[in-house]
C-alpha cells in the first residue's frame, strides 16, 4: 500500500458547494404524496412529525444532496460499509418459482486498499458535515481494514472525539479455519462531533440476581456505602451497566428477521445502538442500509430516519419490511405509508418501476 493520500480531504473540501449543487435537484420521487421539499419543511417546522425518506441511489449522491437541506441536523448516523472482504455477495431471486441470481454488492476494490479507503473517507467527511454538533456516528467494520478506518475517523472527527470501540461477539457464527482462532467478533467506531453529545446509559439484565456492595461518590473517590452502625451495606441487582463488549447473536435464516439479504445484522444490536446514541423523534441515517434493519429499529424506536442504498434488491426488501410494520402498527381508517422514495432516474430504473418491481412477489434468498 502506498503513502497516506487516502487521508486527504482537500479535493472533497475544494468542490464541495459545486456537488452540492449538481444534485441538489437531481432526485425525483418515485411513490406518491408528498414532494421532497415539503417532507423538509415538515422536518425544520416539527422535526418530529417529519416524514422519513429513503433513497435508491448511490450514498455518495444522496450526502451531497442533502447537505443543501440536512447540514449539521441528523441527530445520529449508523453506517455498516463494505468490509474489504475481497469477496461479491449475490442472492437467488425467486419470482414464479423461477431463478435468477443477482448481485446484491460488490467489495472487491480490485484488491486495491487504497481505492477502498479513498470511497470510505469521502463519505465519513460528508457524514461529520451532516452529523448536528450533539450526534454520534457509529460505524461498523470487521478486520479486514478496522485498523486503517480508525485513521480516518481520527483525521475527520479529531482523535479527542473518540467515545467508544464496541465489541460486537457473535457467539454463533460457524468458522471453517483451523490455522487460527474462530473470528467472532466485528468492531463498531463511535465517535462525537463536540464534547456534548446524546448518550443513554443502558443496562442489561443479568442471568440471575447478585448481591452487590452499594457505592457511594465521596468527593469525587467511589467507597462502599456504609449504615449508621458504620457496616458496609449490600444490596440485590437483577441487571447491569452495559459495557462495550455485546453479545448478540449473528442472524441465522433460521430467524424470523432473517430477509436472505448477504451481511444482514440483527436487529438487536440496531436497536441498541439507537437506543445508547438517540431520543425518541431524533432524526436517524443509514446510508448503507441495505435489508433496512436499521430504519425499521428506529421506526420501532419512534425516530425519524432517512437511509439510503444503490441496490434495487436492498431497496425492496426496506420497503416491504417498512410498508408491513407499518401497515400492522399504524392504526389508521385509511393507510398511507410514512416514508418517501426518492431516486435519480435513469433507463434501466424506469424500466423497473414500470415493470411494477417494488410491487412483485419475490422471494430474495443469500447465495450459499
Amino acid at each position: 500500500m502506498d503513502d497516506f493520500k487516502w487521508l486527504d480531504t482537500t479535493e472533497i473540501q475544494a468542490n464541495l458547494e459545486e456537488m452540492k449543487k449538481n444534485y441538489e435537484n437531481k432526485f425525483e420521487k418515485v411513490s406518491t404524496t408528498d414532494d421532497l421539499s415539503e417532507i423538509i419543511q415538515m422536518h425544520d417546522e416539527n422535526p418530529q412529525k417529519m416524514k422519513n425518506i429513503l433513497f435508491w441511489e448511490d450514498n455518495l449522491k444522496v450526502m451531497y444532496h442533502l447537505l443543501n437541506h440536512f447540514e449539521g441536523k441528523i441527530d445520529m448516523i449508523y453506517i455498516d460499509p463494505p468490509f474489504f472482504s475481497g469477496n461479491d455477495y449475490h442472492v437467488i431471486i425467486q419470482e414464479n418459482k423461477k431463478n435468477q441470481e443477482s448481485l446484491a454488492y460488490g467489495d472487491t476494490w480490485k484488491n486495491d486498499l487504497t481505492l477502498y479507503l479513498q470511497m470510505l473517507n469521502k463519505r465519513i467527511f460528508l457524514i461529520y458535515l451532516l452529523l448536528k454538533k450533539e450526534g454520534l456516528f457509529f460505524l461498523h467494520a470487521d478486520w479486514h481494514a478496522s485498523h486503517y478506518i480508525r485513521l480516518l475517523l481520527d483525521k475527520v472527527f479529531g482523535p479527542e472525539r473518540f467515545v467508544n470501540e464496541i465489541i460486537w461477539y457473535y457467539y454463533n457464527k460457524y468458522s471453517p479455519g483451523k490455522k487460527r482462532l474462530p473470528r467472532a467478533h466485528d468492531n463498531i467506531f463511535v465517535y462525537s462531533k463536540s464534547d456534548k453529545y446524546t448518550f443513554n446509559e443502558l443496562r442489561i439484565p443479568r442471568k440471575k440476581p447478585v448481591k452487590q456492595l452499594k457505592r457511594v461518590m465521596v468527593n469525587g473517590v467511589l467507597k462502599n456505602a456504609k449504615d449508621e452502625n458504620n457496616k458496609v451495606i449490600y444490596r440485590i441487582v437483577k441487571d447491569k451497566k452495559m459495557d462495550d463488549v455485546w453479545k448478540i447473536p449473528c442472524l441465522q435464516p433460521a430467524s424470523r428477521h432473517f430477509t436472505g439479504y448477504p451481511t444482514q445484522k440483527h436487529p438487536d444490536l440496531l436497536r441498541r445502538i439507537i437506543q445508547l446514541g438517540s431520543k425518541e423523534g431524533d432524526l436517524v441515517a443509514d446510508f448503507f442500509c441495505g435489508a433496512g434493519t436499521t430504519l425499521l429499529a428506529a421506526e420501532q424506536l419512534n425516530r425519524n430516519w432517512i437511509g439510503a442504498d444503490i441496490s434495487n434488491h436492498a431497496i425492496y426488501l426496506t420497503r416491504k419490511r417498512l410498508l408491513e410494520f407499518q401497515k400492522k402498527n399504524k392504526k389508521q381508517e385509511k393507510y398511507s405509508p410514512q416514508f418517501e422514495l426518492y431516486t435519480i432516474f435513469t433507463d434501466e430504473k424506469r424500466k423497473l418501476i414500470n415493470e411494477g418491481f417494488f410491487d412483485k412477489k419475490l422471494i430474495i434468498k443469500k447465495k450459499i
